[in-house]
């Protein structure tokens, strides 16, 4: 068995066969990564951004991939009647 000090306060012990495997606790996984400094990343962190210019910002934005998505919906509503035909007890082979 292992020893393993994880900060001043809190020690657990590890059996060899949790050493090398991922029975570790995850949450005393994450204690052991963090230097024990807090986040600086807080709410009143983040910039907030005007309304209105969030607004002309998303106006300007260019779709991507719109022809594509044109061909795929073609395809879609071409391909709609065999869909209806197939799942129809017409389109159903008969049972045995």
């Amino acid at each position: 068995m292992e020893t393993l000090r994880i900060s001043h306060a809190t020690t657990i012990c590890i059996s060899s066969k949790e050493k090398f495997g991922f029975s570790r606790n995850y949450f005393l996984a994450k204690e052991m990564g963090s230097s024990g400094k807090k986040s600086a990343r807080k709410l009143s962190g983040i910039n907030v951004v005007d309304e209105q210019e969030l607004r002309e910002a998303s106006a300007n934005i260019e779709p991507k991939h719109q022809n594509d998505v044109a061909v795929l919906i073609n395809s879609y509503k071409s391909s709609y009647p065999k869909w209806v035909f197939d799942l129809s007890d017409e389109g159903t082979a008969p049972a045995e």
